[in-house]
């Protein structure tokens, strides 16, 4: 008869239904992450060019507000992905790019930087021979009650 009650219960729990809201809800800040996989011995040149482009750009959106927050990981033991990089968004609408957007950016590039585009230029092509994109996903938090 135990054995009866406790099956009972474990399959009472298979089917019990989770609900949004009640159970756990989604976090409003939305997540950009994008997995890269860098050549073997370029993982040390890649991360001082993504300081040098990446990062400043990020380090402006997030001065200005565009964006809560970014970062980069790295994996000493994986192979292939090795570099996750993350945009933390306040909402999805705060992902919608916009005309004021990019102008408030490069202006405020100009001005901590210079215009130093053929550099950046040459920077960014240059990351073609060294890393592959491996995936992009727009992710975000669960929070269980």
């Amino acid at each position: 008869m135990k054995n009866i009650v406790a099956l009972i219960l474990v399959m009472t729990s298979f089917y019990s239904f989770a609900e949004v809201y009640e159970d756990y809800t989604p976090s409003e800040e939305h997540v950009q992450l994008t997995v890269v996989s860098v050549e073997p011995n370029y993982l040390d040149d890649y991360l001082v060019n993504l300081n040098r482009t990446w990062i400043k750009g990020m380090e402006i959106q997030k001065k200005l507000g565009y964006i809560e927050d970014y970062s980069v990981y790295t994996s000493d033991s994986a192979n292939s992905p090795n570099v996750w990089l993350t945009i933390t968004y306040k909402n999805m609408g705060a992902m919608q790019p916009s005309e004021k957007k990019y102008k408030a950016i490069n202006k405020e590039w100009v001005k901590l930087y210079g215009d130093d585009e053929e550099e950046i230029d040459g920077i960014s092509k240059g990351y073609e021979e060294i890393r592959t994109m491996v995936d992009s996903q727009i992710i975000n938090k669960v929070n269980f009650k």
